[in-house]
């Protein structure tokens, strides 16, 4: 007999990533960047400089390969729950409250970059998904974070460390 799991969604498992992975997003703290874009909705040098620390604070203590490493978990988290939360999508009693498209994908990344568990959480208890969606609680893009390529991350470290310029240059 076979059978056909149309509608089955697996349960996201946290642990696929590392601990590392998750250590890596607690030093990000997109929290600090979705509450810096809600204060400030213009676009200007203030609302770029909350991305600009929260890229500060993992280039300080992370290599561009681990940023590298670090997006390919991301990957498997992100695809997890974008098939996991899909249900709502279809579902007339959420559709009007789930994004589509690009505010979908940057609701998954917001629920990834607010650490694992408040992953695990809305995993648990979809409810607290939904509630993020109507709130607005969330901002484009915690992805793009580890989504650089390595002259874009040297120049943000050489920004806030200008003595990594210098010692680049003489290859020290």
């Amino acid at each position: 007999m076979i059978t056909l799991f149309e509608n089955f969604h697996n349960k996201p498992i946290v642990n696929s990533v590392s601990p590392e992975f998750w250590e890596m997003v607690e030093i990000a703290d997109w929290r600090k960047v979705i509450n810096g874009y809600q204060k400030n909705p213009i676009i200007n040098d203030e609302r770029r400089s909350f991305f600009k620390q929260a890229q500060n604070r993992i280039y300080s203590r992370y290599s561009y390969e681990d940023i590298i490493k670090f997006k390919k978990e991301y990957n498997i988290i992100y695809y997890q729950l974008c098939d996991y939360f899909e249900k709502f999508m279809n579902d007339e009693k959420y559709s009007s409250d789930i994004p589509s498209d690009d505010g979908y994908s940057d609701l998954i990344s917001s629920v990834i970059g607010k650490g694992k568990k408040w992953v695990e959480t809305c995993v648990n208890h979809t409810q607290f998904f939904i509630q993020m969606a109507i709130d607005e609680d969330y901002e484009e893009n915690f992805s793009y974070l580890l989504n650089i390529s390595k002259q874009d991350y040297n120049e943000v470290t050489e920004e806030f460390n200008p003595i990594l310029k210098d010692t680049r240059k003489y290859n020290v």
